[in-house]
């Protein structure tokens, strides 16, 4: 007798599980043994892209405990996120006990529906850039990368330093467009550029139908890159190799080779400009940062262009003649005020 209530009591909170799995009926009107296992079943699609998400730097990076605080929460939590979504707005960001990183739920309708259609993205609406160009609003609109450029995009400088306007005072070293300004870049639209000797292209090869979903979740190579890992290079054999799934569209084999050409002349460019921001004591090379002081307006022009093009981390990949005209016009006006580039 005793053995079979044992069996009894395993059994019967097992079939009110299995009896709880065919809700929610008053919604959907449909046995969740069908509609869950369109997601939840044997082909690993969830675990392929969990797996993947895990190698990003959504998930490793950009501690969201760190920044769970007043104007971070919204886009380092993903319940600040969810909360700036829902509210269309980033005034008032509760702060949540126990922060989560940036996950499944932060980007898809999770569990609304018990279906495939939980995939759905929570917003792909058009972006209202924080950051004005010429005094205008610059609205952002690139179908799903929508949802990344609510954060991944420039902070507001504000006030802007005028081109032959008076001197500039940096009071607040942290100056600057902050981390991602992908977007502001991409649409060459970046408020403190230098007028100069080089033009500044009117179109950008890389601004594609979707933006930064078309390159940084192309067809993944593993768990390494592309796909919900993001990220664009995977280790092969102790070499950083370009994940170049998005690139063959319009590039050849040659793909790699000509990123490496334009990292190399990008990098050479920051390093004049560096080392000229350096000489003209607006920049301090051991934190990172800028340096309180009241400078020439085309200086701290240069350091803002030099700041925003050193967090957008694609080396000019994101607008290749965009970001070569900045640093060139630049480092062109850096000279014109008696701090040249080191020679070479």
């Amino acid at each position: 007798m005793k053995s079979l209530n044992r069996i009894l009591l395993l059994v019967l909170p097992a079939g009110l599980v299995l009896a709880g799995c065919e809700g929610p009926r008053g919604l959907q009107g449909v046995d969740a043994n069908q509609s869950c296992t369109e997601c939840h079943n044997n082909s690993a699609l969830i675990e392929n892209k969990e797996a993947q998400w895990e190698e990003s730097l959504h998930a490793t990076g950009e501690n969201a405990a760190y920044a769970n605080r007043a104007g971070c929460a919204e886009c380092h939590t993903s319940q600040g996120f969810l909360e700036y979504v829902a509210e269309g707005s980033r005034a008032n960001i509760s702060l949540p006990d126990e922060p989560m990183q940036i996950n499944c739920y932060t980007c898809h309708e999770i569990h609304q529906t018990y279906t495939a259609e939980d995939f759905t993205l929570n917003t792909v609406t058009p972006v209202t850039l924080v950051q004005k160009y010429a005094g205008a609003d610059i609205t952002w609109d690139k179908g799903s990368s929508n949802l990344c450029v609510n954060c991944h995009q420039s902070r507001e400088v504000t006030p802007l330093p005028v081109e032959n306007g008076g001197n500039y005072t940096i009071t607040n070293t942290r100056i600057g467009p902050h981390h991602s300004p992908n977007p502001n870049l991409m649409l060459a639209k970046i408020p403190y550029q230098i007028t100069g000797s080089t033009a500044y292209p009117a179109s950008n090869p890389h601004l594609t139908e979707n933006a930064c979903v078309d390159c940084h979740m192309s067809k993944p190579y593993g768990y390494q890159a592309g796909g919900h890992s993001m990220n664009m290079y995977y280790d092969s054999h102790g070499t950083e190799t370009l994940n170049t799934a998005s690139c063959v569209a319009c590039h050849s084999s040659d793909a790699p080779a000509k990123l490496n050409a334009l990292k190399a002349t990008i990098t050479e460019k920051l390093d004049d400009l560096k080392a000229q921001l350096t000489a003209a004591n607006i920049y301090n090379p051991t934190s990172g940062l800028a340096k309180a002081g009241t400078f020439n307006a085309k200086i701290a022009m240069a350091y803002l262009s030099y700041n925003t093009i050193v967090e957008d981390k694609s080396f000019g990949v994101h607008n290749p003649g965009y970001t070569k005209a900045l640093l060139d016009n630049a480092i062109e006006a850096m000279t014109q005020l008696n701090f040249p580039p080191p020679a070479k």
